[in-house]
């Protein structure tokens, strides 16, 4: 949700990269799972990269279909939301 209202707006990629960390923490936290300084910061790092490109392909979509671009990049941010969340349960629970 908070994609679809901030995808027009420059920078919050870092706010999203901040709540995904915390889905991460709080998913750890759940299965007991600890995790350092280092692995958040590995995992931060990791997430804004990731996202960064993720939007970088959907801004070249709204290249090619303004209007359509906006849409796309919430999309893509929501999916990527999803499955980080879906991998890191995944990876806690083992």
């Amino acid at each position: 949700m908070i994609a679809f209202v901030t995808a027009p707006i420059p920078g919050t990629s870092l706010l999203l990269t901040g709540i995904e960390i915390y889905m991460l923490v709080h998913l750890a936290r759940i299965h007991k799972f600890k995790l350092g300084l280092k692995e958040i910061g590995y995992s931060a790092v990791g997430i804004w990269g990731l996202s960064t490109l993720l939007q970088d392909v959907a801004l070249e979509i709204l290249t090619f279909f303004p209007g359509i671009g906006w849409v796309a990049e919430a999309i893509v941010a929501a999916v990527f939301v999803f499955f980080l969340g879906s991998l890191a349960d995944l990876y806690f629970r083992k």
